[in-house]
């Protein structure tokens, strides 16, 4: 059987998705930047509240791509000693990364779900622009719960190349 593409996987729409907002989010993060610095030494009036834009922009680029990245398995690995382990070790070895990657994930998406709940009903918002900070949570932990999918796919993929 021959490996599906890139472009003709399953997932590859949603791979394009998630890779279009995290560009959108770029380019917007970008432009702000851009027009507070030249509004800030052309004008001497920098863009009002750019610094809590991007704030509320970066995470929703970080975790926007996080999905894509565990899919492709894109993380910082070492593999120094990958040549003189046997290969049922190996394989036991990323079963427990594998397990232990989606339990984190699953954690960090579960508290980020409580922070959000908490910070909505504080009421809490941004000190400049006073948009609400409950929502970026619960977008972080929607996007985090993503990644937590990806991941039980990957170990349920590991799991089955065993047998």
């Amino acid at each position: 059987m021959i490996a599906p593409t890139p472009d003709s996987s399953p997932e590859a729409p949603l791979d394009r998705l998630l890779l279009g907002i995290a560009a959108f989010v770029m380019f917007m993060m970008t432009a702000l930047t851009f027009t507070d610095v030249l509004g800030r030494y052309l004008l001497r009036s920098p863009l009002p509240g750019a610094f809590e834009m991007i704030q509320f922009l970066m995470p929703f680029l970080i975790f926007t791509v996080l999905p894509v990245i565990t899919k492709e398995g894109g993380h910082i690995t070492v593999t120094v000693l990958d040549g003189l382990v046997p290969p049922r070790v190996q394989w036991a070895q990323t079963l427990v990364v594998q397990a232990s990657s989606a339990a984190a994930i699953a954690m960090v998406s579960w508290c980020l779900w409580a922070q959000g709940q908490s910070l909505t009903e504080e009421h809490y918002v941004s000190g400049y622009l006073e948009w609400p900070i409950g929502p970026v949570a619960h977008g972080m932990s929607i996007l985090c719960f993503a990644t937590l999918l990806v991941q039980l796919v990957k170990l349920y993929r590991h799991l089955r190349s065993h047998d």
